[in-house]
């Protein structure tokens, strides 16, 4: 991303949590914004058919909340950052989900971040590293 340095003393302690309540209108607009229109995500006879039982949120939904989410606590502009995240579970078409993290490897600057549902379960786990 960015080309910004930071000391590790200057490091946040967490990523503070956004929060986004979705919905299938939102889901459509996400749909149109990215070019991907599976019909998993935005057709509802057809997920009903699926072992998701109806329509569920795009993963990279989350994880831009969670880069939305790492952005508000670094400013911009934003540190180089290495993201390893993975792709836990699906969230439904309707949850509120939230993103955000937590400094866990302070000499090293490695945050480990998520993204959940307000219920706590978790669709995107991972790192985050300066």
């Amino acid at each position: 991303m960015g080309g910004v340095t930071m000391k590790t003393a200057q490091l946040p302690r967490t990523i503070p949590a956004l929060s986004l309540e979705t919905d299938a209108a939102l889901t459509w607009r996400y749909a149109e914004l990215t070019a991907d229109f599976n019909p998993i995500h935005i057709d509802p006879e057809f997920a009903a058919g699926t072992g998701f039982g109806g329509p569920i949120l795009h993963g990279t939904m989350g994880l831009n909340l969670l880069v939305e989410a790492v952005a508000a606590a670094f400013g911009r502009p934003m540190p180089a950052l290495r993201f390893d995240i993975r792709f836990i579970r699906p969230a439904p078409v309707g949850a509120i989900i939230r993103a955000g993290g937590e400094l866990s490897d302070p000499v090293n600057g490695v945050y480990s971040v998520f993204v959940e549902t307000a219920d706590g379960q978790r669709t995107v786990e991972g790192t985050c590293s300066l």
